[in-house]
């Protein structure tokens, strides 16, 4: 009974597997993304740079205000 079982299980995860590598096989990355910093560099390292950026500059600016109202208090 319990070798049947393992037999069932076995040809299902075969079939399941055998599945999983057509999938594989058939897809293609679209993205787009990927496809500025593969096809267009510059533009997405310009972006991310341009990001980050923007992103300090809003801490940056953010702790001054912060620091100036903590001088204020004291």
């Amino acid at each position: 009974m319990i070798n049947s079982i393992e037999k069932i299980l076995f040809a299902a995860y075969l079939w399941v597997g055998n599945i999983q590598n057509e999938m594989d096989a058939r897809y293609e990355e679209k993205s787009s993304l990927t496809n500025l910093f593969t096809e267009h560099k510059f533009w997405g390292w310009a972006g991310l740079l341009s990001i980050f950026i923007a992103l300090a500059s809003i801490f940056y600016f953010q702790f001054q205000v912060w620091e100036q109202e903590d001088q204020e208090q004291k």
